[in-house]
Formats: structure tokens, sequence, C-alpha cells
């Protein structure tokens, strides 16, 4: 990416007929008028906001007087840099202009539009790209749409002499569209912006210089937006895209809030030590960095990361220290900010009514700046402090509000999770049946990110793959020219052999017998390694049990000429409450509770059992028998194997871990309806989730269903709870003893 900007001597500026001119051609007296209107303005731009309305509000006299000889002081200054320098430090201004107005956006555009006046015609071009790109970002950020697509406009007029306003309008309009949730022309503008900064970026603009911070901006933007949709793969890649620009331009700030964001990627992608690498760096810049925003997202990501090092800072501080710098700032958005992490740690330390408070106190705030981000947030953790406090209806009015407003913005990812969260708090104040509608709703939102990132992940594999495949061609290639060599070798080996006497003759046999040991060898390592190869993609990497794909080949195998009718047992079970193993006890200890459970399980079941990890804490057993009788005994046994002991963790605290369970024989007495395996499992998923839905704890057993065919008994599933209260499905349920 190039930086450069106009070398020395060559400031042109634009004259009422477009001509350009020399620094030495300008009028005095519009010079003169140019900068002190430029600078007069410029010089508040490292006040934090309020410094500024103080400043507008001053009387004028002695202290305009003041603020013009200061602006001429720096103008001088700036005078003696090179152009690039002088443009440089315009764009670190700008920056700093921008972060000001995200408190104060009025009072940054109406000193903005102060500063537009008379100025146009007297500077150079880049220089009044930047401050068009600053006015249009501080409106869009504030929602202000007449303002940015204004600015935009103007930006656009100016692309065909400086390509990088072109990608400087597009970024403007992509934050505009953000704010305001027009989330597919967001990603569209935000694609733009991209590639525009990467034609004028990656070549040498001789008239004009680019700053990382936008083009930064809108990859974040992209990654933000691949987030949303629980694309945490496609998140990483564009955030390490971002990161490595700002490392390119040494930038401390953009380098400790991109380094804090990867570092929740990466423990979202379950690298717990990756994840403590990045923030570790993340502190570096922060602290390197003069921007106190910049501790402060630092310090908000390390909170929600404090579960993955016990023995590090505790979630509690990292939060109070976030909230004394915003204080300070003083801001009071990055107070609204951290005061929603507050709330939702008060959350989980049981505190619903401290919860409360600091969402009265953050939401008025966010509301006041229209910021749509937060408002689903602080209305999500509101929602479930009120049901905590008693408050039922009002909670679950907060709770389906801020879904509301997160489906706008297309926010899949924290929709899933919002809806687990407030399913277990519906399912803890006793209300089954709002408590299994959000476990539905969030099963199928699950599913759907589960297919968006298998598609990411395959796509990455098979770029992978294709690389692997093109290296083992080449390889393969080498091996085959070697091997042509050395039977050409070998021939003429063979003419000499009849040449000469017979000890040559037994020297040709000894590299024959050779030859074809190493023939032999190579081809039992091929075989093994297609054997390793195979055993692993059939297996679970953490817990050892069979995958996904070794179960559907295993029932393929097993029930061959059987049409789509499945027949056999199937035994769904999901880790109760594993979220909060997680959230209490870190992701290792996640890991070592589902490890033990894998082991358990593989205790409990028979030879010809089938065992496999369904997905995340789930896993699903098949057994050929038939009989409820042996299927239930099946059940019962897991149930009880499972629960009975504790779990170790690896630091040597001892936690209780039981399991939610559902199961049939199929076909399902007394009509013997068949159904094909895979809603045979979407049956067993009904019973699972009443399982939990009940106390969690327990085994919901599928007994029989009065239906006449496959098509009905679909239809009964797709309602479980209303089949089972009208006898179409018959149900036991049996809770664990002890």
């Amino acid at each position: 990416m190039s930086l450069q900007g106009r070398p020395k001597g060559e400031h042109g500026r634009a004259q009422p007929d477009g001509a350009p001119v020399t620094r030495g051609t300008l009028p005095g007296e519009m010079r003169r008028l140019a900068a002190g209107t430029l600078l007069a303005v410029w010089a508040a731009l490292p006040l934090p906001a309020a410094a500024a309305v103080q400043a507008t509000a001053a009387p004028a006299g002695a202290g305009a007087v003041a603020a013009i000889d200061a602006a001429a002081t720096v103008w001088q200054a700036l005078e003696k840099l090179d152009g690039a320098l002088a443009l440089r430090q315009l764009e670190d201004e700008a920056a700093r202009w921008v972060r000001a107005g995200y408190d104060d956006p009025d009072g940054a555009l109406r000193r903005l539009d102060e500063l537009q006046q008379g100025v146009d015609a007297g500077l150079p071009l880049a220089w009044t790209r930047v401050l068009e790109r600053t006015r249009g970002l501080v409106a869009a950020r504030a929602g202000r749409e007449a303002v940015a697509q204004e600015a935009a406009g103007r930006l656009l007029q100016m692309a065909s002499r400086d390509p990088v306003a072109a990608a400087d309008a597009a970024m403007v309009r992509a934050e505009l569209d953000d704010q305001l949730w027009r989330i597919e022309s967001a990603v569209g503008h935000a694609l733009e912006a991209d590639a525009a900064y990467a034609r004028a970026c990656t070549r040498d603009p001789r008239g004009s210089a680019c700053d990382h911070r936008g083009w930064w901006h809108a990859i974040r933007l992209l990654a933000v937006r691949a987030d949303r949709q629980g694309n945490r793969l496609e998140a990483a890649r564009m955030q390490q895209r971002a990161n490595e620009l700002a490392q390119q331009a040494d930038d401390d700030t953009l380098l400790a809030i991109g380094l804090s964001v990867q570092a929740s990627f990466s423990a979202a992608l379950n690298e717990p030590e990756k994840a403590r690498r990045e923030m570790a760096q993340a502190e570096r810049h922060a602290r390197k960095s003069r921007d106190g925003e910049a501790m402060v997202v630092v310090l908000l990501h390390e909170s929600m990361l404090a579960s993955l090092w016990p023995h590090g800072k505790g979630e509690r501080q990292s939060l109070e220290r976030a909230l004394a710098l915003a204080r300070a700032m003083p801001s009071a958005r990055w107070e609204a900010m951290v005061l929603a992490a507050l709330s939702d740690e008060y959350l989980r330390a049981g505190r619903p009514r401290e919860a409360l408070a600091a969402v009265e106190r953050a939401l008025p705030v966010v509301r006041r700046f229209d910021d749509r981000r937060r408002v689903p947030v602080l209305l999500h953790n509101g929602g479930l402090a009120r049901l905590r406090l008693g408050q039922a209806a009002l909670g679950k009015a907060d709770l389906e509000a801020a879904v509301r407003l997160w489906e706008q913005a297309q926010a899949r990812a924290r929709i899933e999770l919002a809806l687990n969260e407030s399913a277990d708090a519906l399912a803890d104040i006793g209300d089954a049946a709002a408590a299994l509608d959000h476990f539905h709703r969030a099963d199928r939102l699950r599913r759907e990110i589960d297919d968006l990132n298998r598609e990411a992940v395959l796509a990455q594999l098979k770029e992978r793959f294709r690389t692997e495949a093109s290296q083992r061609d080449l390889e393969l290639a080498e091996r085959e020219n070697s091997l042509k060599t050395a039977r050409l070798e070998n021939q003429t080996l063979i003419q000499r052999v009849w040449m000469l006497a017979s000890l040559v003759l037994a020297l040709a046999a000894g590299v024959l017998v050779f030859q074809v040991r190493r023939t032999r060898q190579a081809n039992r390592q091929l075989r093994h390694s297609e054997a390793l190869l195979k055993v692993q993609s059939e297996r679970d990497p953490l817990t050892g049990l069979a995958n996904r794909r070794y179960f559907r080949e295993a029932l393929a195998a097993r029930q061959p000429g059987r049409g789509e009718g499945f027949h056999g047992g199937l035994v769904l079970l999901d880790v109760d409450h594993f979220k909060r193993i997680n959230d209490d006890y870190g992701h290792v200890a996640g890991d070592a509770v589902l490890v033990e459970v894998a082991r358990r399980l593989e205790a409990c079941v028979r030879s010809g059992d089938v065992a496999c990890r369904w997905g995340g804490e789930e896993f699903l057993l098949h057994t050929p028998s038939q009989s409820p009788e042996a299927v239930e005994a099946l059940a019962l046994r897991v149930l009880a194997g499972i629960g009975q002991q504790p779990v170790r963790l690896p630091d040597g605290r001892e936690i209780a871990v039981t399991m939610s369970m559902a199961y049939a024989a199929f076909p399902l007495a007394p009509h013997g309806v068949t159904l094909p395996w895979e809603q045979a499992v979407n049956l067993v998923d009904m019973g699972l989730y009443t399982a939990k839905a009940m106390g969690r704890d327990r085994a919901v057993g599928i007994l029989a269903a009065e239906v006449a065919d496959s098509a009905a008994l679909h239809a009964a599933a797709s309602d479980f709870e209303r089949a089972m209260q009208q006898g179409r499905i018959t149900a036991r349920i049996t809770a664990r003893a002890g």
C-alpha cells in the first residue's frame, strides 16, 4: 500500500476555473483566509468533545484572536513540512476529530461546516478530500443521512482527479448503511471501498495519499458482517487482513483494537492459546497508543475472555478499569458500552438487580445517540434481569424486542445465543412452554449457522486439498521420472550383464532384489497412510468417537435393501448446562467434560452399537436391536452411568455433569410405521427438547405412535408436545435416580 503524498513544492490548488496553481501563485489574501479558517477549527481537533463545546460558547474577541494566532502558528509549521508529512499530520488530526464527533456529532459537524466555508478553493485536493471524508464519517456514525450523502457526493466529484476519493465515498456510505441497518447495501459499499482502496493504494498515486484507516474500517465492516451471520472463519480472515494493514502502517491504536477482536474470534474457534497471545499483543499496543478508547476496547474483550485464563485478570477488574477510563475521557457512549458489558457480568454472577440498574443507566444514552448496535444488547440483558426479579411480562417483552432488532441486522449468531440464554432463564422460572419455544427457535438458527460454517470450512479444505493435490502430483511425477530413469539404468545394466561375466550378472540380480523390496515397502507405507486417513476422517478429533460421516456409512452398511425405512434403536443425549460449564470453568474444562462423557458413553454400549459425537455437546447412539425394552435399558444405563459420578477437571476440581436424552425403537409400535433415518433423528430430537424443558437430567422414551403412515408421524413430530397431549405419541419420562 502506497502512502505517499505530493512531493515537496507540488501543492497544486484549484482556482475557480479549475487551473492548477502553485503555492507561490495563490493570492495572499485568499491564502490567509484559507489558513485562518482551517486552523482555527483544526486546533480544537485533539480536544475532548466537552472542551470543544466550551470553546464554541466562549465570547468573541480575545479568545477568537488567540485561536487565529494559534492556527497561524500551526499553519506555518506545516508550511515547512514536506507535502506528504503535512498531509499525514492532517490525517492523524482528522482521525481524532472523528473520535471527538462520536460523543458530540452536532458540535463536530457545526465546526466542520465552519471550516468548509472559504477553504475549498485554497487547499490542495487531497486536503479537501480528507476534510470531506471526516465530515461524512462523523455524520454517518451519528445517522445523519443527508449530511453523509452530501459528503459522499462531493468525494465522488473528486474521484476523477484523486482515485482515493472514490474509495472514501464508498466507505462513508458503508458506515452510514451499517449505522441505519441497511445490511446488504452496507456490505456492497464496503466491498466497493475495499476494491477501490486496493486499486488506488497498491500503485504509486502521485497526486494523492492513501490513509490506511479508511481501508481498515472498510475491511472491519466486512468482518463484522460475517460475525453477525455466525461465519467466524470468514470474520477471522477479514480481521486478519485489517490487522496486517494496521501493522504495515505501525498504527498502535488500530492494532490494539484489531488484535483484541481477533482474540475473541480465536476463542470462539476453540483456540484459547492463540487468543491468549493475541490479547497480550493487544494490551502492549494499547499501552503504546495515546488513544484511551483503544484501551477501553482491549479491556472489554479481555473481560469476555477472562474464563480462558482463570489465574489471570478477573472479568470484573477489567470492566471496572474500562469504566474508569470511559469516565475520564469523558465519553457517555463508551461509558454506556462498558455498562452493557457489566450488566452481562452481573447476570452471570447471579446479581440481577445490579444488572438491571446498569441497563437502566446505559439505555437512555444509547437511545439518545440512536446507537442501534447497543440497544438490543441492553434490552436482552434487561429482559433476563427482569425475569429473575419476577417481572416476567416485562422481561419477555424486552427479550422479544431485542430479537426483533437483531433480526433487522440479520445477526443470526447473536440471536441464537440470546435465545439459548432466554430459554435457560425461562426454564429456571418454570415457564416450560416458552422455554421450549426458545429452544426450538435457537435450534433452527444453530442449524443454519452450522450449515454456513460447514460451507466455509469445506471451501477452505477444498482449497487446501487442491494445493496439497498439486504438490502430490508434482511429487508423483518426480517419482515416476526417477522410476523411468532407474528402469533405463537397469536396462543398460542388463545389457552389460550379458557382456560381462557371471560376477556382473550376480550383481545385477542383487540390485533387482533391492529395487523390488523398496517397491513393496513403498506400497505398504501407502496402504498404511490410506488406512490412517480413513480412520481420521471417521473420528471426532476431541473425543475419539465416530463422527456424523461414519454414522451415515454405518447405517447404510447395516440396512441393505430396506429402502428408506430405518430399523433399530436411537438414543440422542445432550450435556446439561454446557454453556454454563464453559462460562464458569473455561473452554478447557468444557473439552475435558466432553472427553469424559464420551469415555463413560463407550463403557455403557455393547458390541455392535455405534456411539458418535453428533455435534457440539450432543451425542447419538444407534443399536441394531428393535426391542423397545432393550433400547430403554440402554438409555437408562447411559443416563445413570454418566450422571452418577462427578467429572474431575484438569486443575483437580470436580463438577457434577448430567445429561438430558430421548430414545426410541424403530419401526414404532403399534403400526410399525417406518421413517428415513434423518426423520427418526429429528423425532428423538423433539423428545430431547422436551426432556430439557421438563427439568433436564432425565430421559424421554418415545414408545408408540398412533399414526397410519410416515407423513402422519412426521406431522405429529413437528408439534411434539401437542401430539403427546392428544395421545398420538406415547412417551415415558424417567428422571435419573439418586
